[in-house]
């Protein structure tokens, strides 16, 4: 992993999940070549598949599973939906690049709770 991944609270980007990522290293950072921006660190929710942006892109990820969602469909989403059905963030674990495309209000609201 890079030296330069932070968070969105500028500390160390956690580990989010083996296999997860566009570099599929676990982690939920994105580079130049992720046109997704596959940044947001969420656990996926019901609501969200049922959106628009709950495609294809998410197909055999479980309402209550880790992934990292892109950051534009993170975006478009919590639009329609309030912090009770949108998927839950950790912000431990979001790219800090994320906050090209989301406010860290918006991330803050959807935020889970850490251990």
């Amino acid at each position: 992993m890079s030296t330069e991944s932070t968070n969105v609270r500028g500390e160390k980007l956690n580990f989010f999940k083996d296999g997860l990522g566009f570099f599929k290293d676990g982690y939920c950072r994105t580079g130049p070549e992720d046109k997704r921006h596959l940044s947001v660190a969420a656990i996926m929710t019901h609501a969200f598949h049922q959106s628009e942006y709950g495609d294809d892109d998410y197909k055999g990820i479980s309402a209550g599973q880790k992934t990292c969602l892109s950051a534009y469909d993170f975006k478009n989403c919590i639009k329609e939906m309030g912090p009770d059905l949108g998927p839950k963030v950790y912000l431990s674990a979001t790219d800090k690049k994320a906050l090209d495309v989301v406010s860290m209000s918006d991330l803050k609201r959807y935020a889970t709770k850490e251990k």
